[in-house]
């Protein structure tokens, strides 16, 4: 990969065309997808539903992550990633539409979550005492105002950002580092109470006070994965000649230590719930050591750290871009394996069933991102002139 132009003068101004091929067959795999999705509430609706969450989620997070690594990028008055800086953003336009496949379960609760179906707060005396917050009008009203805090926050840095290009203010860069610092703060509460809502409550009797930091680590390490895999493909394409490998060596950095922080707190959990052995704890972990789900369990790590973390340590490593290319591919897997790990083996403990209900859920949400990510792309300039940053990022060497 060569390295960047000089100058703002070889910046393009324009968005990316993006073919119309690509952009046919994307609505053609969201429609067959979600419509499998629709069908198999009729026909096998645990399963479809399941793969709603479990598939919805993976996308949202990468949305949410978009706007998230703006968030950190800005608050740490960081220029290097300035170049690509539209990519999170192309990502943050899905928060909306991940909105949406989220909110498509709530009329189907009672059939996703035991403490939903009915009767159960009454007969379940351990439940019972967690009636105030598990029951299913606060569950909404919970679900809507996260995903409400999170729709506005993201088009408020991107609409800033439009405008920085506009009218090329300093002002306005500072307004962006405001913004950003109010939306870590909620993004870390909200997202810890999405968690332990959406995924968490799958299991009611079970909890783990690491839950929330361990699914902000995936989200880290899968947006991460994605950006690199999309600004890899785009300069490919002539869209970014200003990426480098000297971007590139830090994003493989990013993606080897949210690595390592998964693996962290995915073996804080384990070991913690393992070593007390509190029966109500470790149930959780019984259900995933058993069958095929113990098969799943292991592939799981050496998907999202063992093989990263092997592939990823060498220093031309980092800056190769097909290397990272197939390392961001296994993590991006590897997020997809956990999520379903989380979500499935409590409601089908018998063992891993993968299928065409799972297979249309991750085609049609992942059809419907790259439709969102590709219409923001073809919309705006791809490099954002107006940022004060961009003639750092351009000249960035490590």
């Amino acid at each position: 990969m060569s390295a960047s132009t000089h100058g703002e003068a070889a910046v393009s101004t324009s968005g990316f065309e993006v073919p119309p091929a690509v952009h046919r067959a994307a609505q053609v795999l969201a429609g067959v997808g979600l419509g499998i999705l629709v069908a198999g509430l009729a026909i096998a609706r645990e399963r479809a539903l399941t793969s709603l969450l479990t598939s919805g989620f993976y996308f949202l997070c990468l949305g949410l992550g978009g706007a998230v690594f703006l968030a950190l990028m800005y608050v740490a008055n960081a220029g290097w990633f300035t170049v690509f800086k539209r990519i999170p953003e192309a990502f943050a336009a899905y928060v909306p539409w991940g909105a949406v496949t989220i909110l498509a379960l709530l009329p189907f609760v009672s059939s996703l979550y035991p403490w939903a179906k009915p009767g159960v707060m009454e007969t379940d005396h351990l439940l019972h005492e967690k009636a105030a917050f598990l029951n299913v009008p606060f569950f909404a009203v919970r679900m809507v105002v996260m995903l409400a805090l999170w729709v506005g926050f993201t088009w408020m840095l991107r609409r800033i950002s439009l405008r920085q290009d506009a009218e090329r203010s300093l002002e306005l860069a500072g307004r962006n580092v405001t913004v950003s610092a109010v939306f870590l703060v909620l993004f870390s509460l909200t997202f810890c109470l999405a968690a332990f809502d959406w995924l968490m409550t799958l299991e009611p009797h079970w909890f783990s006070t690491i839950y929330a930091l361990y699914n902000i680590a995936g989200l880290l390490s899968s947006t991460v994965c994605a950006i690199t895999v999309t600004a890899i493909l785009l300069h490919r394409a002539g869209a970014l000649p200003q990426l480098n490998t000297s971007h590139l060596h830090d994003l493989g950095k990013l993606m080897f230590g949210f690595a390592t922080l998964w693996a962290y707190l995915w073996f804080s959990q384990f070991l913690l719930i393992w070593y007390a052995n509190i029966p109500e704890e470790t149930v959780y972990f019984v259900t995933r050591l058993h069958g095929t789900w113990a098969v799943a369990f292991y592939v799981n790590v050496a998907l999202n750290w063992a093989l990263p973390f092997v592939l990823l340590l060498p220093r031309p490593a980092k800056r190769n871009p097909s290397h990272l290319l197939r390392v961001a591919a296994i993590l991006l897997v590897g997020r997809w394996l956990d999520l379903y790990l989380m979500v499935v083996p409590g409601g089908q403990p018998d063992g891993v069933a993968l299928g065409v209900f799972e297979l249309a859920g991750f085609v049609g949400m992942a059809a419907l991102f790259t439709l969102a990510v590709t219409r923001t792309v073809r919309s705006t300039p791809m490099v954002p002139v107006g940022d004060p940053y961009l003639v750092e990022s351009l000249h960035h060497h490590t």
